[in-house]
């Protein structure tokens, strides 16, 4: 098989657990993984110091890093988020880090693609692997020129990964953007697949079918809103392909995860359906979901007005004081 996989459960997965991980949860996937044909495992993010709390797979120190390095037999990947990150940050999130792991994946919104770049270039002259993860691939259209843009790539970064942030991208649209990014980079190409309309797992088989150089996916599809494609499902289907795998380990793995499942409930429903067909922002539907002070009706309403552009359909009378004091005098 002529493509990569990579697993980030820990750095997707960690939007629900605020990338506080256990460490014997850890252990037991470090250990499953070493057995399974996956390629890289992406460990979390790099970040600068923030007021808001993060587990330690938010910052990724190194003194974690070294451990997992001598632990596990994988390529090892963190992932910058290009909005929080200048180039003269690589000497505290980069640099230090070095000989540690083998991939930068940097986070990028298409609309600060030309900042991106140069972010870009200057981690790969530092000797890292660099992914660049261009999210929101299901807008890439709408965004004024950026298919032009693509060829600054080339020799900046060694693959530039799609990535169905919404969850809302059909198979034709695969097979179309990897045929437009042919034509116009020559670094390898990638996917990140998002479950919100369950197109993850035929998303990236299409991709795999279209000579895609790397795919990725998570344990039990852990991750943001309605999650990744699952990993277990992946291999799984490889399996039938012909790909060797243990499935003791996967079991294993899946067992690890199985209580943060219980806990959490990641996975697909009515609101990540709404806002995957519609390309709404994931951040902003987790948060609703989460949200015990809202009904599941009442977000589920908001959503499909926001989809069709109107205003919250819930009218309520406006308080008019001064008809209350004249009620309030004639009870007198």
């Amino acid at each position: 098989m002529n493509f990569k996989i990579l697993d980030c459960t820990l750095r997707d997965g960690g939007y629900y657990t605020d990338w506080d991980f256990d460490d014997a949860l850890v252990s037991q996937y470090l250990t499953a993984m070493n057995r399974l044909p996956v390629d890289y495992l992406e460990l979390g993010y790099r970040n600068n110091p923030s007021a808001e709390y993060l587990g330690k797979f938010g910052y990724t120190p190194k003194h974690i890093l070294e451990k997992i390095r001598q632990f596990s037999n994988k390529k090892l990947a963190v992932m910058l988020n290009e909005k929080s990150t200048t180039i003269a940050d690589r000497q505290t999130l980069v640099v230090p880090i070095k000989g540690l792991v083998d991939t930068i994946r940097i986070a990028v919104d298409p609309k600060n693609f030309d900042r991106a770049v140069e972010l870009a270039g200057a981690i790969r002259k530092e000797g890292f692997e660099v992914s660049f993860n261009m999210m929101y691939m299901s807008k890439w259209k709408s965004y004024d020129g950026l298919f032009d843009k693509l060829p600054k790539l080339n020799g900046s970064v060694d693959i530039l990964v799609m990535v169905d942030s919404f969850g809302s991208v059909f198979p034709d649209d695969v097979r179309e953007t990897i045929r437009i990014l042919r034509e116009r980079v020559s670094c390898k190409i990638g996917f990140h697949g998002h479950n919100n309309l369950q197109m993850s797992l035929i998303n990236t088989i299409t991709a795999i079918n279209n000579g895609i150089d790397s795919v990725d996916g998570t344990i039990l599809g852990m991750g943001r809103g309605a999650g990744n494609l699952n990993m277990e499902m992946l291999l799984t289907y490889l399996n039938k392909e012909g790909l060797k795998l243990d499935f003791g380990a996967l079991s294993d793995a899946v067992t690890a995860f199985s209580p943060l499942y219980e806990k959490y409930r990641w996975g697909t429903q009515l609101p990540y359906m709404i806002s995957g067909a519609n390309s709404l922002p994931q951040k902003e539907v987790m948060a609703l979901v989460q949200n015990r002070a809202y009904s599941f009706e009442s977000i589920v309403r908001g959503l499909s007005n926001r989809k069709d552009n109107v205003e919250d359909n819930a009218k309520f009378p406006i308080f008019d004081e001064d008809r209350k004091s004249t009620r309030l005098n004639s009870s007198h």
